[in-house]
């Protein structure tokens, strides 16, 4: 272990906050308490009962996950905290702990949720505004110079190898200078914090050579957005795979199908988590293969809800909707827990999506089309709302409404060049 350790855990927006200590303090949480005031933190902070003003901005204690501890840069390592009061109690506004209740209720029925990202990224070439990085010999899952002449993807990899964040590849994507990273599969919470690790060594990487990254969900007008997938299947106790079934028509199980239906049930409200900011709905429009029908298909990208061709050991359930500003850990949290009330009350799944949904979609069931919509309907979502902390989802439909109205009440480029020099 190095000398020094970043000490790292995700707010309810997926960013990462935490202290650098000294290793040997790595036992003693005291050392580096934290105001719960950060948990409910964007561009300032929410006034919530319990976690800011009116409690007197009351510590945390971020204690240490032993097994997250990784290498990491300049000599360091890092390591995910959970978070707690000063008395020991869980803080309700930890995301990771709300992770960790959802598969300890699947745990209850015998399962082990598995998780794997697929992650997709712009280089940026560093000037502002916003220039995508120049790949003249740019190809769909290009590699080397066909994907970045700069080397900064292998540098990126490197650098994820070192820090065990099991990168299983990385190729270019559809438009030139968007990168596509495939984590490896593993159970939920590890896999959750190597993506939160992996979006932070990102940008450690392309900054320290003289470029940048982003994971906005469409920063360019052009061309399509970026998601954020998640691969999802169930463990039983012997190491099998819950969601296939050999006798099955399609070859997945009964619980891989109320599991798709739950994740179909509650397609507007989990929204507000996996499309969290204004921008999100800008990206999830017909025609950007990112999850918009409430619909689900068999080796089908146009359907929200995949299920790739392969089986057995690997058959898994593909979620689309999700973009890269999502918190993986919430994510997860809300895509698992939506999943397990279509298992615990069987809820029947519709016929598949076959061929373009976009043209011919077999329901008209859609993402909401702004977030204050997004946040409408999670608010109207009690059933999904009930496997969820409380406090955690006001905190968070708090923060985001004040994104929307900081939104409402912006006067953009777009407006100025439109209106200035006509009226």
């Amino acid at each position: 272990m190095g000398e020094q350790i970043d000490v790292l855990f995700p707010d309810l927006l997926g960013l990462t906050h935490g202290k650098t200590v000294p290793a040997h303090r790595l036992d003693h949480p005291t050392h580096y308490a934290i105001t719960c005031m950060v948990q409910g933190l964007d561009l300032g902070f929410l006034k919530t009962a319990s976690y800011s003003t009116s409690a007197g901005f009351p510590d945390m204690e971020a204690i240490v996950d032993q097994d997250t501890v990784r290498p990491w840069t300049d000599g360091r390592t890092t390591a995910m905290a959970s978070l707690f009061r000063t008395n020991g109690q869980p803080l309700p506004l930890d995301s990771r702990r709300q992770l960790r209740l959802i598969c300890d209720r699947w745990q209850e029925l015998g399962y082990t949720p598995m998780t794997g990202f697929e992650m997709e990224f712009f280089l940026l070439d560093g000037r502002s505004p916003l220039t995508r990085l120049p790949v003249p010999d740019h190809r769909v899952y290009g590699i080397g110079a066909g994907a970045d002449p700069t080397g900064t993807i292998e540098a990126i990899v490197a650098f994820a190898e070192h820090a065990h964040l099991q990168v299983e590849g990385m190729n270019a994507e559809f438009t030139p200078s968007q990168v596509e990273v495939s984590l490896h599969y593993q159970p939920a919470l590890p896999a959750a914090d190597c993506a939160l690790l992996f979006r932070e060594a990102t940008r450690i990487v392309a900054r320290s050579r003289g470029i940048d990254a982003t994971y906005m969900a469409r920063p360019f007008g052009d061309t399509v957005g970026s998601g954020l997938h998640a691969n999802m299947s169930m463990a039983t106790p012997d190491g099998a795979n819950a969601f296939y079934d050999p006798d099955d028509a399609i070859g997945i199980s009964a619980v891989a199908r109320h599991f798709i239906a739950g994740l179909l049930a509650h397609h507007e409200a989990i929204a507000a988590f996996a499309a969290p900011t204004v921008n999100s709905y800008k990206r999830l429009t017909p025609g950007m293969l990112s999850g918009y029908w409430a619909n689900w298909g068999i080796d089908n990208r146009i359907a929200t809800v995949r299920i790739p061709g392969q089986r057995g050991a690997t058959t898994r359930v593909e979620h689309r909707m999700a973009d890269g500003t999502a918190s993986p850990h919430m994510l997860a949290a809300v895509l698992l827990a939506a999943g397990l009330h279509g298992v615990e009350a069987k809820l029947a799944l519709s016929e598949p999506q076959v061929g373009d949904a976009d043209a011919a979609p077999n329901t008209d069931r859609h993402t909401p089309h702004s977030l204050a919509d997004a946040l409408d309907a999670l608010e109207a979502d009690e059933v999904l709302r009930s496997y969820l902390e409380p406090d955690l989802v006001d905190v968070y439909i708090g923060l985001k409404r004040r994104e929307h109205q900081r939104w409402l009440s912006a006067v953009t480029d777009w407006e100025q060049q439109e209106y200035s020099r006509v009226y």
